[in-house]
């Protein structure tokens, strides 16, 4: 029975261990509420580097960023927890200098550092969370290339290299990033290989995108969905 025992709590270890690795971010996301950040509007959380005039305008980039979304996809009903900071010593805690999504356990999350608190970086993020929200696990991770998640990102994120005049891309580059399933093997490098994301999907009518998600929780194939909206 002791080694039953121990077997047992070397597991949950081992376990709580992985995910404590794996799963920072959402750890991060979950626990912000006991840490120093916080809470100053519904599920906007931010730390004493933000003053409060940067909170003020983080506020407007982040209702400007929802109606972006809204206009060009339809209205969001994912609520992401939003965690920022203008430091960015907390890499290590789901933080990059710009912005990135996280799925929590229990939401969705979108951590903003110092050059990401304005309404490009915040549309972006809202939709990667909105996808995830709006699918499945098991969808997210068979169904949904790299291209399609990053592209329908960068859809509305209208940073200069972003926009149509300043994208000079061969069919080529398009193609070999559409060869691109996992966000794991997507060459994030280099700006050009976004912008080929959002040439890929292109293509697609906007306000079809949630139908089709949809879909592809049903059971559809994502090139049979996708093939049709394209």
């Amino acid at each position: 029975m002791n080694i039953v025992k121990l077997v047992a709590v070397v597991l949950i270890s081992l376990f709580v261990a992985a995910c404590g690795f794996f799963k920072k971010e959402s750890i991060a996301c979950e626990l912000i509420g006991i840490s120093h950040f916080n809470e100053v509007s519904s599920n906007l959380y931010i730390d004493q580097s933000i003053d409060s005039q940067q909170q003020v305008n983080l506020a407007h980039a982040i209702q400007n960023a929802v109606q972006r979304v809204s206009n060009v996809y339809g209205t969001p009903t994912s609520d992401p927890r939003i965690i920022a900071t203008a430091e960015t010593k907390y890499a290590k805690f789901g933080f990059n200098p710009t912005g990135m999504q996280s799925t929590g356990f229990f939401r969705e999350c979108i951590f903003l550092g110092p050059k990401g608190l304005n309404a490009d970086v915040v549309a972006h993020e809202l939709v990667h969370a909105e996808v995830r929200h709006r699918t499945n696990l098991f969808v997210e991770l068979t169904q949904l290339p790299a291209w399609f998640i990053e592209g329908t990102g960068i859809q509305v994120d209208f940073r200069s290299p972003f926009l149509l005049e300043n994208i000079d891309l061969k069919h080529d580059e398009v193609d070999e990033i559409k060869s691109v399933f996992y966000l794991s093997d997507f060459p994030n490098t280099k700006v050009e290989y976004y912008q080929a994301s959002l040439m890929a999907v292109k293509p697609m009518n906007p306000k079809t995108m949630y139908s089709g998600l949809e879909r592809l929780n049903n059971g559809e194939q994502f090139e049979d969905v996708f093939n049709e909206l394209f």
